[in-house]
């Protein structure tokens, strides 16, 4: 009987087209573990969703006709959710540490490699600083210097704008 699929382990991926598929380039790992000759496999993900594995990594392998796909895998140097129904994208390095994350928590909370500081909105932060510029600005119209001149004050905000994060 032949076996259909089984835990292997990932000792390299490169980035090519598979033997017989002509749909384009795909990530090729090589495989230990379902045999005594290293194997092959094309690596699938979600759709949206898909990881260059790092050696080590252990991967479940299934054989569809003369295909071999490595369908889920696991790096155990990145470390799981926390608690129950969280989510975890990360990246690692080659050797399988984690690099970047980003954590989904239960609580509705999104961490970006880390929880030490929070995210700002821009347009809420702009919008109380340039009422305080006007407050400020007001104040100092009613007053005169020595040569009877009002001050003015200005704020930009625009180099502390991160305009790949986006935030409700």
């Amino acid at each position: 009987m032949k076996l259909f699929g089984g835990i292997v382990e990932i000792t390299k991926t490169k980035i090519a087209k598979y033997p017989g598929d002509i749909s384009g380039d795909s990530i090729i790992a090589t495989l230990k573990g379902s045999g005594s000759n290293p194997e092959t496999a094309q690596v699938y993900g979600q759709h949206g969703f898909i990881g260059n594995p790092p050696s080590g990594t252990k991967a479940i392998r299934i054989r569809i006709g003369n295909i071999d796909i490595v369908l889920s895998s696991n790096s155990y140097k990145a470390g799981y959710p926390l608690n129950q129904g969280e989510s975890k994208v990360y990246s690692t390095d080659s050797d399988g540490n984690q690099q970047g994350f980003i954590n989904l928590k239960n609580d509705g909370t999104i961490e970006i490699n880390g929880d030490t500081d929070n995210a700002v909105s821009y347009s809420d932060l702009n919008t109380a600083l340039q009422g305080l510029a006007s407050a400020i600005n007001s104040s100092l119209a009613t007053k005169q210097d020595g040569s009877g001149t009002a001050g003015t004050l200005t704020l930009d905000l625009s180099a502390a704008k991160v305009n790949e994060v986006k935030l409700p």
